[in-house]
This record gives C-alpha cells, sequence and structure tokens, in this order.
C-alpha cells in the first residue's frame, strides 16, 4: 500500500508540475476555425504536444464528472472493485470453487469475466463510461483543433514526440534510438 501512495504521490507532482497554464489553453483569443482538415489535424498534433497534461486532467475530470453525475454506475464500479481488493488484497491466497483450488490465471479469468458481465450486460455501467470517455475525446479534440497555435510554444516541447498521451507518466524516460538501414 505505501508503494502505491509514493507511486501516485509521484505521478501527481509529475502531472502539476508539467501542466501548462491553465490560462493559456482557455485563451479565448486564441481560437479560430482551421481553414482545412490538413490544418485541423496539423493543430491537434502540435496542441496535443504542448497540452498533453492539461488535456489528461480534463479527460480525468469530465470522466469523473459524468461518473458522478451517474451514482449507480459508481456504485457499481465501486462493488467490483471492493471484489477485486478482498480477492486479491485481503485475501491473496488461493480461492476454492467446488473443492477445488482456482490458481491465479483461472482466478483473474473469473474476475474480469465477472466484471466484463456485470459492466457491459447487467447493467449500463459500459455505457456511461463510454459516455465519459467519447465526451472527453471529443472536447480534446475540439479544443486541439480549433486552439491556433503559436509558434513560441514549440520550444517547450520535449523531442519525444511521437511518445503518446501519457508519455508524461515515464518520468522523461528516453526510448532507445531508432537505427534505420536501407538493405
Amino acid at each position: 500500500m505505501e508503494l502505491f501512495e509514493a507511486l501516485h504521490a509521484r505521478y501527481t507532482c509529475t502531472c502539476v508540475v508539467l501542466a501548462k497554464p491553465w490560462g493559456e489553453l482557455i485563451d479565448r483569443t486564441s481560437f479560430g476555425r482551421p481553414g482545412s482538415t490538413v490544418e485541423a489535424v496539423s493543430r491537434f498534433r502540435k496542441n496535443l504536444s504542448y497540452f498533453r497534461v492539461n488535456y489528461c486532467i480534463a479527460g480525468v475530470a469530465t470522466t469523473s464528472l459524468v461518473m458522478l453525475l451517474h451514482p449507480w454506475s459508481l456504485i457499481v464500479l465501486a462493488g467490483l472493485g471492493v471484489l477485486w481488493f478482498w480477492a486479491y488484497i485481503l485475501r491473496p491466497g488461493p480461492l476454492s470453487f467446488n473443492g477445488r483450488e482456482l490458481s491465479e490465471r483461472e482466478k483473474f479469468a473469473a474476475l474480469a469475466g465477472t466484471s466484463l458481465v456485470v459492466i457491459f450486460l447487467l447493467t449500463n455501467v459500459g455505457t456511461t463510461l463510454f459516455y465519459a470517455l467519447g465526451l472527453s475525446a471529443l472536447l480534446v479534440g475540439l479544443h486541439g483543433a480549433l486552439y491556433v497555435p503559436d509558434d513560441l510554444f514549440l520550444d517547450d516541447v520535449p523531442d519525444t514526440q511521437g511518445g503518446g498521451l501519457l508519455s508524461f507518466l515515464t518520468d522523461g524516460a528516453q526510448r532507445p534510438a531508432t537505427v534505420v538501414t536501407t538493405v
């Protein structure tokens, strides 16, 4: 548990330090309609590189807000979390079912299968989650395409352009250099 708390604190500090100023993100004078789809995609890529941490924070906040507005979904997810916590933390030994001990792989498969059935078939939690994630993606996509990036901030963008949306969580770990040879 202490390891989890230490990792949580480290990643939270990383997020806070790497986030760009929110005033810059919502500056109304920096929005404009793109002239073409190519320009919109170019803007989105530049803004994603620059506002990556802010977009992740906004996505988590949007998803959390949607989940809070649907308390039944939150209760179901909390119940599933308690089930997983019980199976792996409170009872770390093997589970037995009908007198047969389940291996770790079988325990994981049973919990994953139960979770999928509960989330997608028995309740509307899956729909709520997809709605929340879709809304987050829509907001990030719209902002990324409509925000006119100034060339001033492109010097702040790290060299790891292909790092992905969550690459800031790697704590600056560099990927190995790619060597391209022609045959």
